[in-house]
């Protein structure tokens, strides 16, 4: 009977093993990272609040007198330190890689500030862009107010690049070293540029020039020479609507970007699609076929385009922009081509029945063969004077013989 407790107490033993094992495995889960905090020159920051987050969880902690937190995180766990204090800043949270007992050092700067003032020949330039860069990274952007003035905000203390810009001045850049709250003035120029405008027709193998088009480019109006070319000056930094246009062409519209210097800008403009169809005949026997020619704007065949005789397709141009339609029916007939959208003018063709005489037809003159007489139809007493010529003529031959 002693041996069922004795069984008991091993159970026992083992359950406890088992229990403080488990109990071990999970703290062998974290680890302690020692997070050292100091400024630029070394020195160590207290009262830093450090809010530590990695995948499904997070702690906090603050550093004390020396610098130093000590915070528990998954070990090989990725874990990410955001650092809050009332005189220092950090643009971006110091990441653990891999946690593991270990010491790490986050450094933060002095919170500083920059307030721009800028300014042209006339006074503060409001609406201005304004970009502060650190290290190639965007820290701050935004415009100048109505009194040519941009405030940063809250920023690390540090060497930065500052850009303004506006169209119609000249973009400035310049360094800046930011530690504490600045101010600094920057100036702006204006300017203009020039811009060659080419106009050229691209309908062409080698696009040809298109002499007196109409350039828009702004406020800058002017007409391009034989070689299709204008020069407008445009402030600078400036995006101005270019506009092309020219009678028979279609007009061009497009943002153009102008920038600091010289520039060249290319426009192709096309004359306006259209159709020009002739017919080779007015009129026509009918049942016969009428000879159709269509042409393009450039004065070059249009193949493949429809065809229609009194608004029912009869046919297709061919690729010399031909076409022969039979007209069947007498009558005044209307025939016309269209191409992708583009309808041409229309063309009128009379259609005369085959025994039917046409008024400006012209008689066709007749031989008279040796031997015979052809009888012409005289007007009134016409064969009386002939009659009393021939007598008169009889009498005088007559008068002759006798001598």
């Amino acid at each position: 009977m002693r041996l069922v407790p004795e069984v008991m107490c091993i159970a026992l033993v083992l359950s406890l093993v088992v229990a403080t094992g488990g109990v071990g495995a999970q703290s062998a889960d974290r680890v302690t990272v020692t997070v050292t905090v100091h400024d630029q020159a070394g020195n160590p920051v207290s009262d830093a609040r450090l809010d530590v987050t990695w995948d499904g969880g997070s702690t906090t902690a603050t550093t004390a007198a020396n610098g130093k937190a000590f915070v528990d995180v998954p070990e090989g766990a990725r874990a990410t330190v955001q650092v809050t204090h009332s005189r220092y800043v950090r643009d971006g949270g110091y990441v653990i890689t891999d946690a593991s007992e270990r010491d790490v050092e986050v450094r933060v700067y002095r919170k500083s500030s920059v307030q721009l003032e800028v300014r042209d020949d006339d006074g503060p330039v409001a609406d201005a862009s304004v970009l502060v860069e650190r290290g190639g990274l965007d820290v701050a952007t935004g415009t100048t107010d109505s009194d040519g003035v941009f405030e940063s905000g809250t920023l690390q203390a540090g060497n930065y690049q500052i850009t303004v810009s506006k169209p119609g001045y000249y973009t400035r850049q310049k360094p800046l070293e930011i530690d504490g709250d600045i101010t600094n003035r920057v100036a702006l120029t204006r300017g203009s540029t020039s811009v060659n405008v080419t106009v050229t027709d691209p309908y062409f193998d080698s696009p040809r020039p298109v002499n007196r088009a109409t350039v828009e480019l702004g406020d800058a109006t002017g007409q391009t020479n034989r070689s299709g070319a204008v020069s407008l000056d445009q402030p600078v930094n400036t995006q101005p609507t270019l506009r092309v246009t020219k009678s028979g062409y279609r007009t061009v519209t497009r943002e153009a970007s102008v920038g600091a210097e010289r520039s060249n800008v290319s426009v192709g403009l096309s004359r306006n699609r259209t159709i020009t169809l002739e017919s080779a005949n007015e009129r026509i026997v009918a049942g016969e076929r009428v000879v159709l020619t269509a042409t393009n704007a450039y004065g070059d065949p249009v193949p493949a385009a429809t065809v229609t005789l009194d608004g029912e397709r009869v046919g297709t141009t061919d690729g010399e922009g031909e076409v022969a339609v039979r007209v069947a029916d007498p009558g005044t007939h209307t025939l016309s081509v269209a191409d992708d959208g583009v309808q041409s003018n229309e063309v009128t063709v009379e259609a005369i029945s085959a025994d039917t005489d046409t008024p400006d037809a012209t008689p066709t003159a007749t031989t008279t063969a040796p031997g015979e007489t052809t009888t012409t139809e005289s007007g009134p007493g016409f064969s009386a004077l002939v009659a009393l010529v021939s007598t008169l003529a009889g009498v005088a031959a007559v008068r002759v013989v006798r001598r």
